[in-house]
């Protein structure tokens, strides 16, 4: 190995924050972008801490926020958005790292890997929500309907299209009987198609599934703030009728694997789950067969 690599090495070591002895801790703040440093085998933005949303309070007033560096993976980083410049107001979200051999005692780094944290980091110019609409579907749910939510947010920022605007709306959240979306996370599995048509405005449909009886809160945050929400309540609903007991994709007809559980029912003559205890007899398995044969929707 030449003198040359080894040194490029030791200098891309130097420059990797080592963990073995750091306590970690999630940190979100807003801070003012001072200067970026790009060396061989790292890069990080030198921040300026004026209020901090989360997390512990960083030890220095100027923190280094580390964007890169060449460690190998499974190591991945989070977003760096390339239009901040110096004195730019920014938002951080990584890991707080307390580190002595670090000038200032901290650093934030934005390394993650899909072990140590869900959510993907960054420090990005702000995207704050102007308004939103927070809608339920369908709008007084019971305990038998498949429950969807659409959230649609307007920022204070344009995208180049539709698909880049819907995904600055996280994944939703479930948090015991609190369901929260985030606007200043990017979703990482979004695949986009480049059509240029600008817009500040992002929706997501979301699937909630069928929920039991209670009251329940949907948040939509903003970096630093609860930017909309709204409370529904789920009822418990009465006993079904046989056929909508029976159509568990929700199709509104019964299909091959809904009639063929329907006759093993009526063969054993067990109750119906949700029915409050009917039993398939003779006229209704050939009302049934009828409206599998001829696939006639659910009345």
């Amino acid at each position: 190995m030449s003198k040359r690599l080894i040194a490029c090495l030791l200098l891309a070591l130097a420059l990797s924050p080592t963990t073995t002895y750091a306590e970690l801790n999630l940190v979100k703040f807003i801070g003012i972008a001072q200067s970026f440093q790009q060396r061989i085998g790292g890069s990080s933005w030198l921040v300026r801490v004026e209020r901090v949303i989360s997390g512990p309070q960083p030890c220095a007033q100027e923190i280094r926020v580390v964007t890169w560096t060449s460690a190998a993976p499974p190591i991945e980083w989070g977003y760096t958005d390339s239009e901040i410049k110096p004195n730019d107001r920014v938002y951080v979200y990584g890991r707080y790292v307390t580190d002595p051999f670090e000038e200032s005692g901290c650093f934030v780094t934005l390394e993650w890997t899909g072990f140590q944290s869900p959510s993907l980091y960054f420090i990005r110019l702000p995207i704050e929500v102007v308004s939103a609409e927070i809608a339920l579907s369908p709008a007084a749910p019971t305990t038998a309907d498949e429950i969807t939510l659409t959230v649609r947010a307007t920022f204070s920022k344009e995208f180049s299209n539709e698909c880049f605007a819907a995904a600055q709306l996280s994944n939703v959240k479930r948090q015991g009987n609190r369901f929260v979306v985030t606007a200043w996370e990017i979703w990482p599995e979004i695949v986009c198609i480049l059509i240029y048509r600008p817009t500040r405005t992002g929706q997501r449909t979301y699937s909630l599934g069928r929920l039991a009886p209670g009251t329940y809160t949907v948040e939509l945050q903003d970096f630093s703030r609860v930017a909309q929400s709204v409370t529904f309540t789920v009822t418990q609903a009465g006993p079904l009728s046989v056929e909508r007991a029976l159509d568990e994709d929700n199709n509104n007809r019964i299909d091959d694997p809904e009639i063929i559980r329907a006759i093993n029912l009526w063969i054993r003559q067990q109750p119906v789950p949700e029915t409050g205890g009917q039993v398939i007899n003779d006229a209704t398995i050939i009302r049934l067969l009828n409206l599998w044969i001829r696939s006639e929707p659910i009345r």
